[in-house]
């Protein structure tokens, strides 16, 4: 009881300095998510504070409760606070500004109050960059004139085709509607597999680094993670013990280094799975906008080899945070070992969901902002490389030719701990490798990344020129 008190008097005071602004061009979940943030950076929310469920704080808010379980996802994405198994969403222990460069690291609480952040660059943040919201809302119109059912399992009909009719027109992939399981994210997908279809005290073999997410969601199941090693052409999969049962990747553009698997690399993924029965879970989320010819997924070149490589991904630079849809492609038994556990426990009002969904992913509009976007994208990819690539302090970029971020790599006498501090006495939030680096046992890397799809060319420019001005102080002296 004592207890609940506590959590009610937190989501009272969150209530009080929360202040969410209808019709901002930013979307709700991610307001609530950068205010949250700043009560952890300036102290008001410290280690170890459980934060009110999604429900509560919804109430008190006046707001969905997606929008908060949204927000609650981003801060996790970002280190900030941790689920923990049957008790609830805390902050976390180790104050990942000061480790990761996130801003207010090493400052005095009155300082970081009086700083004010000029963009965010870590990943994964929310953009709603020219989202057709009348089609939206005729795709929802068009979805609700039929009478409610339950939902589908494993998904709607109509949105496993529609799904599979994107992969094949957007990463070119071999899908058929019967080998997509619709799942509420990337997030969901993982645990699925990881729950399902990796055994309790598998060794699973994962990409360092890699997202913090994976390899908590892997734990949280049992399972033991290895590290494999990362170079210019993926990962190292000679690297991979004869002992795991299961190998999580990332190809298409690795997290966080931007780099792409080989297509040797790739038929040596898929021989190993043949070979050993092990599971290759392939995570594609950021498929969508890329403007290079990609190397065959793993998906394609183990049809006819093994049912043991499943595919994973996401609308979520298609669709508002909200209604974030991901699925996974699966073959043979592992498709029904999933298909048998997916149970979303989702009502009608979701039902209608999924169909707006296939609504809009089907339109003529999103065909037209695919293409749109992917060339905003690599126009903003441009504009690191024009800025960064011949920088002094710069070793090398990683990740400009697809995707959503770049990795910059620093020379070995530029320190990225520096760097990251200057870049936050101009309110500059660049997140640095070793927030990714998780097994200790890979050698440190010495760069931050920049991530660009949630901001405008103006934003991300001003943002460049002070981040190249801040470079310029921290090159060593050629005398």
């Amino acid at each position: 009881m004592a207890s609940r008190r506590g959590m009610m008097r937190t989501a009272t005071t969150l209530a009080i300095y929360v202040e969410l602004a209808r019709g901002s061009s930013e979307s709700m979940a991610a307001q609530l998510a950068r205010q949250l943030r700043q009560a952890v950076l300036d102290g008001r929310l410290p280690p170890d504070t459980r934060l009110p469920s999604s429900r509560t704080l919804a109430e008190l808010l006046k707001v969905s409760r997606p929008v908060v379980q949204e927000a609650y996802r981003i801060l996790e994405a970002g280190d900030l606070v941790e689920s923990r198994r049957r008790s609830g969403t805390y902050v976390r222990r180790a104050r990942p500004e000061k480790a990761a460069g996130e801003p207010g690291g090493g400052m005095p609480p009155a300082d970081r109050a009086r700083r004010t952040t000029l963009v965010d660059l870590s990943p994964d943040q929310p953009s709603g960059e020219d989202f057709p919201v009348p089609v939206w809302r005729a795709a929802w119109r068009r979805a609700a004139h039929r009478i409610p059912g339950a939902v589908e399992i494993p998904g709607e009909t109509v949105l496993r085709r529609a799904v599979a009719a994107h992969l094949r027109a957007v990463r070119g992939l071999e899908a058929d509607p019967e080998n997509v399981l619709i799942t509420t994210g990337v997030r969901q997908s993982l645990d699925l597999v990881a729950a399902v279809a990796i055994q309790p005290g598998t060794v699973a073999a994962v990409e360092d680094p890699c997202l913090p997410t994976v390899i908590r969601l892997l734990r949280q199941h049992d399972v033991t993670t290895v590290p494999v090693p990362v170079d210019a052409d993926g990962a190292l999969v000679e690297t991979v013990p004869r002992t795991v049962g299961a190998v999580v990747v990332r190809p298409s553009h690795q997290m966080p280094l931007g780099v792409e698997l080989s297509l040797s690399r790739r038929r040596a993924l898929v021989e190993l799975s043949a070979a050993r029965g092990a599971l290759i879970v392939e995570d594609d989320r950021d498929h969508d906008f890329s403007e290079t010819i990609r190397p065959q997924s793993l998906w394609d070149l183990s049809r006819d080899r093994t049912d043991d490589v499943v595919y994973v991904g996401c609308l979520c630079r298609l669709l508002p945070d909200v209604v974030c849809t991901g699925y996974i492609l699966a073959r043979g038994r592992r498709l029904r070992q999933l298909a048998e556990h997916l149970s979303l426990r989702q009502s009608g009002t979701v039902a209608v969901a999924q169909r707006a969904v296939a609504e809009m992913l089907a339109s003529a509009e999103t065909r037209v902002r695919v293409d749109r976007l992917r060339h905003a994208y690599q126009a903003k990819r441009q504009l690191v490389v024009d800025t960064l690539a011949r920088h002094p302090a710069v070793e090398r970029l990683s990740g400009a030719q697809s995707g959503s971020h770049v990795y910059v790599e620093l020379r070995p006498e530029v320190h990225v701990d520096h760097v990251i501090r200057a870049f936050e006495t101009k309110g500059i939030v660049a997140p640095a490798t070793a927030r990714y680096e998780w097994s200790g046992l890979v050698p440190a890397r010495n760069g931050f990344l920049i991530s660009h799809n949630h901001l405008t060319e103006a934003v991300l420019s001003r943002a460049l020129g002070k981040m190249s001005r801040c470079l310029d102080h921290l090159v060593p002296c050629p005398c």
